[in-house]
């Protein structure tokens, strides 16, 4: 996605910014008001503008004024895309223990376009490779993370065996243990547009809803990762509304979840997610509105454009 901004356009929120944080007290809507008008590439276009009007980087101008996660917001969302893809990534597997509901979440969100482009950007940024990292990072025994391992590495043909591959999860499912690398290999292998047929199929023929099976079979971590895998085979942005619902459900928020999914994901798929959420999980506004507060949840309803 390359920006439309016109560079005019772009200096204009350059000063809008910059006078939003001049002086005493902090106009927060004026910077809301810009991020929620543009996309991740429009507002690199404007970071640019804002250093070529004031001399000065617009991150670390607007952090001055900022905080908590309101203020990760207004900042990240400067970033470009796949810098902050890889910066979360190596953020979410440094120092000591790896925050794996999060790895989970960048990494299944990710299309196969997404994890070459946060390879590349990976290796500028740390000189490094992601997978390895990621890989030697998390269980070796787990299901959830040999799924991840099996994701990034994805290799996506037509099986054309809609029929076979319906009864292979099926009886992956089926007596005593369940055979999570069936489940693996077919959402690793399979064409978004195949395995949406193979659900539809395997619901024609069993009675049953697969991602529902999926939840039978499964608990956990490896529960949420091959969901979300699911999901997002489906549709990317159901599963992006599946990660901010389980941010928020339940005691607590998963404050670092709602920021990055939103930073990375809500110009792609804003109205996707509106969509997708309220035919699972109900209104999306007010969830925000009951997880969060002030700006930051001013800040989540309009960016979002929730209704």
């Amino acid at each position: 996605m390359s920006s439309r901004l016109a560079p005019a356009q772009a200096v204009q929120y350059a000063h809008q910014i910059y006078y939003a944080v001049k002086g005493l007290g902090t106009d927060e809507q004026a910077l809301i008001d810009v991020i929620s008008r543009n996309t991740l590439e429009d507002l690199q276009v404007v970071s640019r503008a804002f250093c070529a009007c004031y001399g000065r980087e617009i991150i670390p101008w607007i952090k001055g004024d900022v905080s908590g996660n309101f203020g990760k917001l207004m900042t990240q969302f400067y970033l470009a895309r796949y810098t902050a893809w890889a910066t979360y990534i190596h953020e979410a597997i440094a120092g000591l223990g790896t925050d794996n509901k999060v790895l989970i979440e960048l990494v299944l969100t990710a299309d196969e376009n997404d994890l070459a482009a946060i390879k590349a950007e990976y290796f500028r940024l740390y000189k490094e490779q992601v997978f390895e990292e990621i890989s030697d990072d998390i269980s070796k025994r787990a299901d959830w993370a040999r799924l991840l391992r099996a994701w990034m590495s994805s290799l996506r043909f037509p099986r054309n065996q809609i029929e076979q591959d319906a009864d292979r999860l099926f009886q992956a499912g089926k007596g005593a243990g369940t055979d999570e690398r069936m489940f693996m290999e077919i959402l690793c292998t399979t064409t978004p547009q195949e395995y949406l047929q193979i659900m539809i199929r395997f619901q024609q023929k069993y009675g049953k809803d697969l991602r529902k099976f999926y939840q039978s079979e499964l608990s956990g971590k490896t529960e949420y990762a091959y969901l979300l895998a699911h999901d997002h085979l489906i549709h990317p942005a159901k599963a992006v509304a599946f990660t901010l619902y389980n941010a928020m459900k339940g005691l607590g928020t998963r404050d670092r979840t709602l920021v990055k999914q939103t930073v990375l994901f809500r110009d792609r798929y804003m109205k996707e997610v509106n969509t997708f959420y309220c035919q699972q999980f109900g209104s999306l506004k007010a969830d925000f509105l009951g997880d969060t507060s002030c700006w930051y949840a001013k800040t989540l309803v309009q960016v979002w454009n929730c209704q």
